[in-house]
């Protein structure tokens, strides 16, 4: 018997094989894949905020649509004022009611009427007018309440 039995492998069943060896990694490559990672990560979250908050705007309008309504009833609160004001200066007296102003010209029937469908009030003495708009709740005597005062 030529060698010995059942001594292993034989070298001659490996000489086609590489021998593989560790690579020695560049730092420069490691932190530039690191990198790379962080911006994917970053990238996906901001692109789910943004999902989110587009999802958020559609659904409920943002509030967009009351913002809106705010600076043309503030508009008609203040040209109701100015009308009041002017009505004082030539009839020395407040206004009765809006009829007394629209009767005089000095404001049409459509600007009592503010962008949620809600009469105008006003109140008038010597020295004070009160001009106020129910808002985007329809109830005086709130928060969202377009009022100025003089």
């Amino acid at each position: 018997m030529r060698g010995r039995p059942n001594a292993g492998p034989s070298i001659a069943k490996f000489e086609g094989v590489p021998i593989t060896r560790h690579r020695v990694l560049d730092p420069a490559k490691v932190f530039a894949r690191a990198g790379l990672l962080l911006c994917g990560v970053a990238l996906t979250w901001t692109c789910a905020a943004f999902g989110l908050l587009a999802s958020y705007v559609i659904v409920t309008g943002g509030g967009c649509h009351m913002r809106s309504q705010v600076k043309p009833a503030l508009h008609q609160v203040r040209a109701i004022e100015s009308a009041v004001s002017w009505y004082q200066i030539d009839h020395d007296r407040c206004p009765k009611t809006k009829d007394d102003l629209i009767a005089n010209g000095y404001v049409d029937r459509k600007t009592f009427d503010d962008p949620w469908s809600t009469p105008i009030r006003f109140t008038c003495d010597t020295d004070d007018v009160r001009v106020s708009s129910a808002g985007a709740d329809r109830v005086f005597g709130t928060w969202d309440d377009v009022t100025t005062q003089r």
